[in-house]
């Protein structure tokens, strides 16, 4: 089974990243250590938010998806050499699901993941008429570039807690399948908690019981999501994105752990946020998808603001090229200029 996972690196000694802060304001990183990892963008110079990336096969091309814009429900693009990337190519998921409201139908943050040689799975948000809150749904197909057929009901809704947005797939080393999600609770003025499940074969069948890992400390601006989960030797890291998605405080941020469903401990200053406001002439980077190809080497996505203030002006992609996790620290290196 062939399911490809998520994953980041860098350098630095796990013993640095100790501890939640409590400080109030957000934490900012500004060029305090040694970058790897070559961020550059913007990739995809047109509203392009919440990416997510796949590699089918370990075989170019990559395809990217985003969340629905003027382009589609789930636009697409791809990539021979994960450098120039085409114009959108379509649309990956154009009926969400029967579940799904027809007055709100828009789908949130789409992260596509491999199950075998050519079967595709889709976890995506979107608003359900009789949860009456967001939910979260999954598609499959045949081929990377769908179309994605949904499921006829949600996997995942959470109406007390506010909804559920931002699912991801994850793969353990020897092969146990996993979907991340975070509980909404934003919404309702609640704690924003993110959690994990086991999933079945099939890629999109939940089984056991949810575990949380992390939730919004006083530091992340009362917001964590996007999470986005990866193994690299020995460590378990879970990148999410702390503070409001519309302001630039928005971030990239990291918490490791030795087990897949913790306890996770956020890493702090100086080794994280991984990106923030002003590294590499971001604005507001976040919704972050970072994949390992085979233990090779490891590549990432994000968004950023395109006006440079907020998400006003729509979010443009950006991409990390040969990210490196090292002792459970993750860092970025801006290209020189």
């Amino acid at each position: 089974m062939v399911f490809l996972s998520l994953a980041i690196a860098t350098l630095g000694s796990a013993s640095a990243v100790i501890a939640a802060s409590t400080q109030s304001p957000p934490v900012r990183l500004r060029d305090l250590v040694k970058r790897a990892g070559t961020v550059t963008g913007p990739v995809i110079p047109t509203d392009f938010p919440d990416p997510g990336l796949i590699l089918p096969n370990g075989m170019p091309p990559w395809y990217v998806y985003s969340t629905s814009t003027s382009h589609g429900k789930v636009p697409f693009a791809i990539s021979e050499d994960f450098t120039e990337w085409t114009p959108i190519q379509g649309d990956a998921l154009p009926y969400p699901g029967i579940w799904v409201s027809s007055s709100n139908s828009a789908v949130w943050a789409p992260d596509v993941r491999q199950i075998g040689t050519n079967y595709y799975v889709m976890y995506y948000t979107a608003f359900s008429e009789a949860d009456g809150n967001h939910c979260i749904g999954a598609a499959t197909s045949l081929t990377p570039a769908g179309p994605f057929i949904p499921q006829a009901a949600p996997i995942v809704c959470d109406a007390a807690g506010g909804g559920v947005i931002d699912a991801s797939g994850f793969e353990a080393p020897g092969g146990a399948l996993y979907l991340v999600w975070k509980v909404d609770g934003n919404s309702k003025g609640q704690s924003t908690p993110i959690f994990i499940q086991h999933l079945a074969a099939d890629g999109y069948t939940l089984t056991g019981s949810a575990t949380q890992l992390i939730t919004n400390d006083p530091v992340d601006g009362g917001i964590v999501e996007a999470p986005s989960l990866v193994y690299w030797e020995d460590y378990y890291y879970l990148f999410f994105s702390s503070n409001r998605y519309n302001t630039l405080y928005y971030d990239v941020s990291y918490a490791i752990a030795k087990s897949a469903t913790g306890p996770y401990t956020k890493v702090q200053a100086p080794n994280a946020p991984l990106l923030v406001s002003g590294d590499c002439g971001t604005a507001g980077p976040g919704g972050a998808t970072v994949i390992n190809v085979l233990d090779r080497y490891v590549n990432a996505v994000f968004h950023s603001d395109i006006n440079g203030k907020n998400a006003s002006g729509g979010r443009d992609m950006w991409q990390i090229s040969g990210l490196t996790l090292s002792n459970g620290v993750a860092t970025v290196n801006c290209p020189k200029k």
